[in-house]
């Protein structure tokens, strides 16, 4: 029976495949934070007399076109809230953006 042979990594391959893996592991924490928020306040949309209760970041998606954009900042707290800083600095560096920002990141971490 012949022995296997044990592959070398090159440690710049190495330190690049760490690198990936946390990456990975950091999007799925924040799908998880705004996908599943345990714990946590939905943001409530009040809309005349409806008020509607938005519990995570597929309901705010779904429902985006329903806000105004004097209401990003306070959609970027509740992101925030949730805890996705660097959606929510997004958001305050472009708030005339911020539908298309809350789209992205959906697309990007509904994978997770």
């Amino acid at each position: 029976m012949g022995q296997k042979k044990k592959r070398k990594w090159d440690p710049v391959k190495r330190k690049w495949a760490e690198e990936v893996e946390m990456e990975e592991h950091r999007k799925a924490e924040i799908a998880t934070s705004l996908l599943t928020p345990a714990g946590k306040n939905p943001y409530y949309l009040i809309r005349g007399t409806d008020c509607i209760a938005i519990n995570n970041l597929a309901e705010l998606k779904d429902r985006i076109d329903m806000f105004m954009e004097n209401e990003a900042g306070w959609v970027a707290s509740w992101i925030e809230y949730l805890g996705d800083k660097e959606t929510a600095d997004k958001i305050r560096a472009t708030p005339n953006e911020f539908k298309g920002i809350i789209s992205a990141r959906y697309e990007e971490l509904s994978g997770f």
